[in-house]
């Protein structure tokens, strides 16, 4: 179906807004666990706001991309940002595994759950959209973009757990397990990224 010039460009608007948006959320996920990891140092925080400033970074890149271009450039994703997952990944297991093996138990954050809680409603709702503006604009790295966004979903899903064994289950250890869980995972996207292959422009779905 051909898409007329003045739809492709409403969609190519709201899809600068959009990445604009996630890019706000992430740094808001990032300040909030930055600020909570002093208060309680908790391993699962600093591993969740590690991950949000990267894929902070990543969203305001796409955005400004769009932006300056007035379209969405068929370009793969910055390698930078392959690095930049690749040292959260290290750099959670830095803070992770001495607490393991310290057996050492973080304060309990209230604030934190609900930080956890608020990100797994939020975005799937915005992951949600990203996958049909790439859809309707046939753009391959809005996908990508969407599908990372949508992976933040699991680290709050793993954030949540963890912060719940140590309050509610006086499980201390769970932590920075879910730390160490989460490590797999930015591992993954750092491949993913530095060893993309050229990708067709366009999805279909």
């Amino acid at each position: 179906m051909t898409v007329s010039p003045e739809d492709r460009a409403t969609w190519v608007r709201h899809s600068w807004r959009l990445a604009l948006v996630a890019a706000l959320v992430h740094a808001a996920q990032f300040v909030g666990c930055a600020l909570l990891w002093r208060e309680t140092g908790s391993a699962v925080l600093a591993a969740f706001g590690l991950d949000a400033v990267v894929g902070a970074c990543g969203a305001l890149r796409l955005g400004l991309g769009i932006r300056a271009a007035g379209e969405i450039p068929p370009q793969r994703a910055s390698r930078v940002l392959g690095y930049g997952y690749a040292a959260a990944a290290v750099l959670t297991l830095l803070i992770a595994v001495p607490q393991l093996w310290r057996g050492f138990r973080p304060a309990i954050s209230p604030a934190g759950i609900v930080l956890a809680a608020v990100s797994m409603l939020v975005i799937p709702i915005v992951g949600s959209y990203m996958k049909s503006l790439a859809v309707e604009l046939r753009s391959q790295p809005f996908r990508s973009a969407a599908v990372f966004t949508f992976g933040n979903s699991y680290l709050s899903l793993v954030l949540l757990t963890a912060l719940l064994l140590n309050a509610g289950m006086d499980l201390g250890w769970g932590d920075a397990a879910g730390a160490v869980a989460m490590v797999p995972f930015m591992a993954h996207k750092s491949v993913q990224i530095l060893l993309e292959e050229e990708r067709p422009k366009f999805v279909e779905e």
